[in-house]
């Protein structure tokens, strides 16, 4: 019925052979259903994690401690968890103990929402104890049980519950709701490299199914106070890190701040600081347009043109002016010039003057190519 990686059969038909139950669970097992190729794939087991340890010749202990073991298939990661059920929690993210169980189906109603709960081996067939497949065909996006308490047990999962409603493009039941946005301050418990994971996802799916938390003001204390410009975003949709940017750039006043909070990388802040600064940068002649290149790489520019025509301007131009200065060759940066700072430095220039002399020269060539000729540049620095 299913297309499983071989690694991942190899790992459930050894834990078979020893005599332990093992399924492939969850997120895997929805999707697969929807016609769709799994990112990854989780295994669960009735072996403990020792027992696991002592099956498998190699093995990392990455979350011993809630029954999870990393089994490497060669070179390839296979996540191993035993069936468990859950204790209290104290910090709305990690249970403060877990017990370990042998029934799949009490490690299945200790999960998020219906549409993950669901286990599959080719020996039993799906496993559905909470109506998850019924959820899937009617799109409907439902806690386990009761939903207060699987929000209070994490609150990662209220923003997940949002996420998925987007990734997939499902509906959330009523209860689940209600209880989500009661709940929605309990989100800033959460640690922010995983709000910024489920918020990055988020921002790529069709995002306008996320209205209620936006107005709940579930993000005010990111200082995302603005309802996102889903046209816009969904415009980017082609381009990940852009479609990102359309999402935080509409939904806040303060985008860059936004991403300090959430601790993105340092790559990803400088992709947003760029683009705000060529956003406020005049775009309209080949002038600009070169003073653009200079600022940013082509690639940001033409991401800049991308996110122009997906506002409703004519970013289609400065991708054409863009062809012509680089197919022509045509100047535009200071390492471009026939002069550099060591002909301005033998002229007795010095420290600052220098970058300011080469700047003007910069522009002096960005106006005309032909410019940018030693003794066009000499004369040019005289009458300065």
């Amino acid at each position: 019925m299913f297309k499983i990686p071989s690694k991942i059969e190899y790992v459930i038909d050894t834990l078979n052979k020893k005599g332990f139950d093992a399924f492939i669970v969850g997120g895997c097992v929805r999707d697969m259903l929807l016609g769709k190729t799994p990112n990854d794939f989780d295994v669960a087991t009735n072996a403990l994690p020792t027992q696991v340890e002592s099956i498998f010749e190699k093995t990392v202990p990455t979350g011993i401690k809630h029954g999870t073991v990393t089994v490497l298939v060669g070179k390839e990661p296979v996540e191993v968890t035993t069936f468990r059920i859950e204790g209290e929690y104290t910090d709305s993210r990690r249970p403060n103990q877990v017990e370990f169980v042998a029934n799949i189906k009490e490690d299945l109603f200790r999960r998020d929402f219906t549409v993950n709960a669901l286990a599959y081996s080719k020996n039993t067939g799906i496993i559905d104890c909470v109506g998850g497949i019924k959820d899937l065909e009617s799109k409907i996006l439902r806690a386990v049980g009761n939903p207060e308490k699987r929000f209070k047990e994490d609150a990662l999962r209220i923003l997940r519950l949002f996420r998925f409603a987007c990734q997939l493009d499902f509906n959330i039941e009523e209860k689940t709701l209600k209880s989500a946005l009661e709940m929605i301050k309990s989100i800033e418990k959460i640690s922010r490299e995983r709000i910024f994971t489920e918020l990055y996802k988020l921002s790529l799916g069709k995002i306008e199914n996320a209205e209620k938390l936006f107005q709940s003001g579930g993000l005010e204390f990111l200082k995302m106070t603005k309802r996102p410009d889903y046209s816009l975003i969904d415009a980017c949709k082609k381009n990940e890190k852009l479609c990102f940017f359309a999402f935080i750039n509409t939904a806040s006043d303060s985008p860059l701040e936004v991403l300090q909070s959430l601790k993105a990388s340092n790559a990803l802040k400088d992709y947003f600081s760029t683009l705000k600064e060529l956003l406020n940068m005049p775009y309209y002649t080949k002038y600009d347009v070169k003073n653009l290149l200079n600022r940013g790489s082509l690639e940001r520019v033409n991401d800049l043109a991308d996110y122009l025509t997906a506002s409703g301007k004519n970013g289609e131009q400065i991708k054409e002016m863009c062809k012509e200065i680089i197919n022509n060759g045509e100047p535009y940066s200071v390492r471009h010039l026939k002069i550099n700072g060591n002909h301005l430095k033998s002229m007795g220039y010095k420290g600052e003057e220098i970058k300011k002399h080469l700047e003007n020269l910069r522009l002096f060539i960005c106006k005309d190519p032909k410019n940018n000729e030693y003794e066009s540049l000499i004369q040019f620095l005289s009458n300065q």
